[in-house]
């Protein structure tokens, strides 16, 4: 029994690591499913992408794509902490230890093809051989855009191609809720907020600067745009922003997609935040040409997270030059940044918890140790008046008047008022009439910052008098709009204050007055 309680506990354990892929984007599978839209190829050897080989249905093919063909797709993703990108590669005709590349971002599958690799299934001679290979591409990956390319080294057109079929594109969604994640736990992510997001589709450069004097200039590779690029930012050019108005936080997370242009000599790339620096190694040459001529290229998805709290934060981008250095050009295509920010009305905090504040936000104060808007009524002063009223008979039990505000409840029930007081008082008026055999209790809340308490007072009705007024001086604190909501009947008369305490709304009773027998 034992040994069949740990069977079943391990299953469960390996069913909760199986973690769910989801299909967001599928096509190629065969002639019916063929969908090109936001497909781009350029050099492409005839107007008709699609061909046939052995039977399937491939993107490209024989004197479809062959050297220097750049194929390429951008996909909005939903928030994501991983992706998985599967294909079928075809190498066709003769290859001579030449490559194919399959780019993901920053994520690089290559594949080195042999004039003997294969066996003859299309292309342009029965002697020349082709073969497919599985492509699996599985990565972390938190962007919001996905780009997609697929390219080659070939040099020979007419006796060198290739094609992919089957293409799909899984990714692990974020918790829901979560805009940005790195991992499946809703803990680790709630708190963030999209604050900015640059350079996917259109570049906008409003503020940014190259090395502190000239507005940076756009450059692309094939069709997509980048900040910079090739001639337009090279090793110790620097790229810089002070961006303001950042939403209460108390860490940041910048996302950078850089790309490395052309033959460097080992330098860095730097991404400072506020002075906190963050480097990354970019080695020599790049992998794959896809920016004309000679270059060849290498995509870098960094991301740094730091503890933050300032309203506006100082972004500098640069590197360092090698001596050696001569042809060489660096560029960013995507730009993002989440803020962890601080519970609601907070704007001083050093973590996403509501006790975890340290200044509350104009308008907010702390009660009981968590931000509260608007701030509990303060009880400052009561008077208690006995009264022989000739008009008793022509009023009902209970009637409520707001001084200040002007406000008269001649009605009973429960009902909800919204006011705006000028002043920082409120005064509240309540007419009771007196019962023979009754005795008036009454009940004040006194709130202050650290606690609260209660004032009780009790008065039975004698034959001299037949109503008693209660006239109760609250202070406000702030001039903002107010909640009350009453519950009032012959016998009772209830005021509660509605106030927001970390963004949840509470009750607080203020008054209560009740009629019960002797």
């Amino acid at each position: 029994m034992k040994n069949q309680n740990l069977f079943i506990l391990v299953l469960l354990c390996l069913a909760r690591s199986q973690e769910p892929w989801e299909i967001i984007y599928k096509t190629f599978q065969d002639k019916d499913s063929m969908d090109l839209e936001g497909w781009v190829v350029k050099n492409s050897y005839t107007e008709n992408k699609v061909s046939n080989c052995a039977g399937y249905t491939l993107f490209g093919g024989y004197n479809q794509f062959s050297s220097k063909t750049i194929v390429y797709k951008h996909f909005s993703l939903p928030p994501h902490y991983k992706l998985k990108i599967t294909s079928q590669f075809w190498k066709i005709d003769s290859w001579n230890d030449e490559y194919a590349y399959a780019i993901a971002d920053n994520y690089v599958w290559s594949q080195m093809y042999s004039y003997s690799d294969g066996t003859q299934m299309c292309g342009r001679r029965s002697d020349l051989p082709d073969t497919t290979t599985q492509i699996t591409i599985i990565t972390n990956n938190y962007s919001k855009s996905l780009l997609f390319i697929m390219t080659s080294n070939l040099d020979v057109n007419d006796e060198e191609s290739w094609g992919f079929r089957d293409f799909i594109l899984s990714i692990l969604r974020c918790p829901q809720g979560c805009i940005y994640c790195q991992d499946n736990d809703y803990n680790n992510c709630y708190y963030w907020i999209d604050f900015l997001s640059l350079w996917y589709q259109s570049i906008e450069l409003d503020g940014w600067m190259k090395n502190d004097n000239t507005l940076p200039a756009t450059g692309q590779c094939v069709d997509i745009v980048l900040v910079g690029g090739k001639s337009n930012l090279a090793p110790n050019d620097k790229l810089g922003k002070i961006i303001e108005n950042l939403a209460p936080h108390y860490r940041i997370q910048v996302n950078v997609q850089f790309w490395k242009i052309g033959l460097w000599k080992n330098e860095q790339f730097s991404l400072e935040i506020d002075d906190q620096i963050n480097k990354t190694d970019l080695g020599t040459q790049g992998i794959y040409s896809i920016c004309g001529a000679t270059e060849l290229v290498k995509i870098f998805n960094i991301g740094v997270t730091l503890s933050h709290s300032k309203s506006q934060c100082k972004i500098t981008m640069r590197t360092n030059l090698n001596t050696e250095t001569t042809d060489a050009s660096w560029g960013i295509r995507a730009f993002d940044i989440y803020l962890a920010k601080c519970f609601t009305g907070c704007d001083q905090c050093i973590g996403p918890l509501k006790t975890d504040c340290k200044v509350c936000s104009s308008g907010w104060i702390f009660y009981k140790d968590l931000c509260t808007h608007p701030p509990p009524m303060l009880f400052s002063q009561i008077s208690i008046t006995q009264n022989k009223d000739s008009q008793s008979d022509q009023r009902i039990s209970m009637e409520i008047r707001l001084l200040e505000v002007d406000q008269q409840i001649i009605t009973q029930g429960d009902f909800t008022l919204l006011f705006k007081n000028n002043q920082q008082i409120l005064t509240v008026q309540v007419y009771v009439k007196c019962f023979p055999n009754k005795t008036i209790k009454s009940q004040f809340q006194f709130n202050n910052i650290e606690n609260s308490h209660k004032y009780q007072f009790e008065k039975e009705c004698k034959q001299n008098f037949n109503s008693v007024i209660y006239k109760v001086k609250y202070d406000l604190r702030t001039i903002t709009e107010q909640e009350l909501i009453f519950n009032t009947s012959d016998t009772k008369c209830l005021i509660y204050q509605v106030i927001k305490v970390a963004g949840e709304s509470e009750l607080i009773k203020i008054l209560e007055i009740l009629q019960d027998d002797v």
